[in-house]
């Protein structure tokens, strides 16, 4: 499990750097598009193109790093009332619909749709393919899948061993 920590530590870091990254240049984009609208009056297509998919880059981004730091929407009641062993299982079942998902949904069905659209341009910058805008889908998928993989398997660890899940808690 030290490994595949590692690599959970890795993908947390370029997804919080992204999104950082992405977030920054969201600001100096939208604030040249308010400064060319209002000062020149000349708005620029490119750059109100460009914080759309900053935009979007940044929300699945950091969707995929609040998933990985479980940090997303929980309602844990019904797993409080279950006691410790069943709510691993109830936990393992929830990460295997995501893992499932995920793979499904956002990793196979975001490269097709990636795939698909590598041959239409963007309208206000011709020179990116849509395609690229799109791969954001099945990079933040297999992060999740990552994720969900790893969760599944501190569950199991969890379950297999509950004296050590114990010991850390004291």
């Amino acid at each position: 499990m030290n490994a595949l920590g590692n690599i959970k530590q890795l993908i947390d870091r370029v997804l919080k750097i992204m999104s950082i990254v992405l977030c920054g240049a969201m600001v100096v984009v939208v604030a040249y598009q308010v400064f060319a609208r209002f000062i020149l009056s000349n708005p620029s297509a490119i750059s109100e193109e460009l914080a759309n998919i900053c935009f979007v880059w940044m929300g699945l981004s950091a969707s995929a790093l609040l998933y990985g730091e479980k940090g997303h929407m929980n309602i844990n009641f019904i797993p409080e009332k279950l006691g410790p062993h069943k709510s691993q299982i109830l936990v393992i079942l929830s990460e295997v619909f995501t893992l499932v998902m995920a793979t499904w949904v956002l990793t196979w069905g975001g490269y097709h749709i990636s795939a698909n659209a590598m041959g239409q341009v963007n309208a206000a910058m011709p020179w990116l393919p849509i395609g690229v805008i799109y791969s954001i889908v099945p990079v933040t998928g297999a992060c999740v899948v990552f994720y969900a993989f790893y969760n599944i398997l501190d569950a199991v660890n969890k379950l297999l061993h509950p004296e050590t899940v114990q010991s850390k808690g004291a």
